[in-house]
């Protein structure tokens, strides 16, 4: 469940907010109903909230001071704004302070569920990506070759900073290998060498090439994927960065022997 909070000083708009949805149905818990920006601050450590929907006119602190402060210390917390048409210009502008959307008075619960339901979405779509990431990492340390291993034994000094240029050259992959236009020359230009040479260190230190490894990291992560049913193919490709679902089906074939659809239902 995703935790929210409102913040709202007219308390009739405040209560119909928190009765009028069915927040279940949206997987969201409301956590609090305060009454302004000043008490959202001083609780917003203890309620710990995934997403913020408050009204701009608010005393003490206004809807956009209360944004400013929770994002200082909260940046990807997700944040609605309720606002009058009187407010409706100052309402657009808040966005450019990451507000994720502004709802119009008075309040339309079906509205204010359409936008609840898209913050939800986002941080779902985010923990997946950083579930993607762990993943990812996991395989390096379980799957790739174990780098200092590789390494030859002359020319100690350099094959350290070799490995050191493998290890950013990783580190960059598995901070976007989720991304579609993830290119070998990204990766070189990160540290600094030709793709020629990156690729000449990567294999040498790791006994395997930059693409494969980036194949195998996909790959990986495409097969704990598939281990949840409730994600579909076509998800599971544009997690991992194809950019289509005929070359990760290729792909993953080539790899397992086996077409994704096939190896769940396989497995499952």
């Amino acid at each position: 469940m995703y935790k929210l909070l409102v913040a709202e000083d007219v308390r009739t708009v405040r209560e119909a907010i928190v009765r009028s949805i069915d927040w279940r149905a949206l997987e969201v818990e409301v956590v609090g109903a305060l009454s302004n920006g000043e008490e959202v601050l001083e609780q917003l450590d203890v309620l710990a909230p995934h997403i913020l929907l408050t009204d701009i006119s608010m005393p003490k602190v206004n809807g956009i001071e209360l944004i400013i402060g929770v994002l200082q210390r909260y940046p990807d917390m997700k944040c609605i704004i309720l606002s009058g048409l009187n407010e409706f210009e100052y309402a657009r502008k808040a966005i450019s302070l990451q507000v994720l959307d502004y709802v119009l008075k008075p309040v339309d619960p079906e509205q204010i569920q359409r936008v609840v339901g898209l913050a939800v979405a986002q941080l779902r779509k985010e923990e997946e990506e950083r579930n993607g990431l762990a993943m990812a990492e996991q395989l390096v340390r379980e799957q790739l070759p174990n780098l200092s291993g590789q390494m030859p034994l002359n020319s100690i000094g350099g094959n350290v900073k070799k490995k050191k240029l493998v290890d950013q050259a990783l580190e960059y992959v598995l901070a976007h290998y989720m991304k579609r236009s993830l290119t070998l020359n990204d990766i070189a230009s990160h540290v600094g060498l030709s793709e020629k040479y990156l690729n000449q260190v990567f294999k040498e230190v790791t006994g395997t090439t930059l693409n494969h490894a980036i194949i195998q990291i996909r790959m990986e992560a495409s097969v704990k994927l598939l281990k949840d049913p409730t994600i579909k193919i076509y998800e599971i490709c544009d997690q991992i960065g194809y950019t289509d679902q005929d070359h990760f089906r290729d792909s993953f074939k080539k790899h397992y022997g086996l077409t994704p659809t096939d190896y769940r239902n396989k497995f499952l």
